[in-house]
């Protein structure tokens, strides 16, 4: 358990330190660590996930327990104690006596002089609690649903108290697995099926299984040699409602790490061509790996801006999939560091870059052809307010019904277009459209 505790802070400290997500800073501390034990890195990867989702709640309770000193004015290795000792006390099972074993722990890991400096909090961490009688309604969402009072407001505004509180809500919607009929084929499944794994086939999607208990599906020698990948449903409902065919020309727009990529050369046979455009060289290292584990050979990588008129030779293409960089909002329950590092600026910010991206790659798309724009996001700026702004600027280009249907109507007159929600829909908060360029 100790182990797991000290990954558990070495990897909040990285979080914060770095902005990482969660997973990437728990991979970065069992490198720094050396840990090998799966347990361990198990354990350590609940206790930073369940604790950096509450963060808003839990530096609430800590500067309510140093006032008038603040959690702000310690350091790095021990505000990520204090946020672990209040995630115990409060929020864990039974798990005083474990806070208080913790606090034993991280004196010989940090050192007691630091750890005196918060003894009179760490005591009165446990008794402190929220004081929600005189909070509003955004506050009281913001702190009993552990989200950012500027999104809580946010989507107050844009849905109302109820279907606020449905968005915001914890909702642990399950995993999805996909057979890569490029080394496998449908029978391919039936492998997993015997080694125990309980998998439902999804009515609408082609090859797509929900994964009701995940265990070390990642470990089989099957999935280690590009058999499945696991990818969630509404991004698979982006190739699917894509749906290019052999022979055809893709282009897909900041595709790394390429799982999209993977789905659509699945499509195509491997007959035809994609283009797969990322500005990130790290990404891409992870697209082409990603490639090659699953025997994709027509796609080509591209690294440049998306925004920029010459990213690539004039050609015309069939299909071109936009997946642009976005809040990440939809995301929020699988990926809670996200949330605290954004803004209400940064739905500005990256509704302007999708703009531009979707503006300069729709020049590709050949007359008759297909514009497939998605994000994982929640808000209308990034997703009804980016479509509506095109096609009002270019009348050439018309959303149509996208089929498989398997999401909401659109927002704002955009029905055609589909929105999925964690607790409707069992998968990511997506946006996705279909535009259809004039002959």
């Amino acid at each position: 358990m100790s182990l797991s505790w000290t990954l558990a802070i070495e990897a909040l400290s990285w979080i914060e330190l770095e902005r990482l997500n969660a997973d990437a800073a728990i991979r970065k501390t069992v490198k720094q660590l050396r840990i090998s034990d799966r347990a361990v890195v198990d354990e350590a990867r609940e206790l930073v996930m369940e604790t950096i989702r509450r963060k808003n709640s839990i530096d609430y309770i800590v500067n309510s327990s140093l006032d008038p000193d603040s959690i702000g004015n310690q350091k790095i290795g021990v505000r990520s104690f204090l946020r672990l000792f209040t995630y115990f006390s409060h929020y864990g099972e039974g798990s005083i006596r474990a806070a208080y074993e913790l606090a034993e722990h991280t004196s010989s890991l940090l050192g007691k002089r630091d750890m005196r400096n918060i003894q009179d909090g760490i005591d009165i961490i446990p008794l402190t609690s929220i004081h929600l009688d005189t909070a509003s309604d955004v506050q009281k969402l913001a702190y009993t649903h552990f989200h950012p009072i500027w999104y809580v407001d946010y989507l107050y505004n844009r849905f109302g108290y109820s279907e606020t509180e449905d968005l915001l809500r914890y909702v642990d919607y399950p995993s999805y697995l996909r057979v890569n009929t490029l080394k496998a084929d449908e029978n391919s499944i039936n492998v997993l099926f015997k080694k125990g794994y309980k998998l439902v086939k999804e009515p609408h999607l082609e090859y797509t299984y929900k994964v009701l208990e995940k265990g070390e599906i990642t470990e089989t020698a099957e999935y280690r040699d590009g058999h499945f990948i696991l990818q969630d449903k509404a991004s698979i409902a982006v190739g699917a409602i894509a749906y290019p065919k052999p022979g055809e020309t893709v282009i897909d727009v900041c595709a790394a790490p390429g799982v999209k990529t993977s789905h659509m050369a699945q499509l195509m046979e491997n007959q035809g061509s994609i283009i797969s455009i990322d500005y990130n060289q790290r990404r891409l290292k992870s697209w082409e790996s990603l490639m090659n584990k699953l025997g994709v050979t027509i796609a080509k990588p591209i690294l440049g801006d998306a925004t920029k008129p010459d990213i690539i030779e004039p050609i015309k293409a069939d299909i071109v999939v936009i997946d642009p960089p976005c809040t990440g909002s939809g995301t929020f329950h699988k990926e809670p560091s996200g949330k605290w590092r954004l803004t209400r600026r940064s739905i500005a910010k990256m509704s302007g870059l999708q703009r531009e991206i979707i503006e300069n790659m729709a020049r590709y798309v050949r007359p008759g052809g297909t514009l497939i724009y998605s994000t994982c996001s929640i808000t209308f700026e990034e997703n009804e307010g980016v479509v509506r702004w095109f096609i009002d600027r270019n009348h050439d280009f018309e959303i149509v019904k996208a089929e498989p249907r398997i999401g909401s109507p659109g927002l704002n007159g955009l029905e055609k277009a589909q929105r999925m929600f964690p607790h409707v829909h069992e998968c990511n908060g997506f946006f996705l459209a279909k535009l259809v360029k004039s002959l």
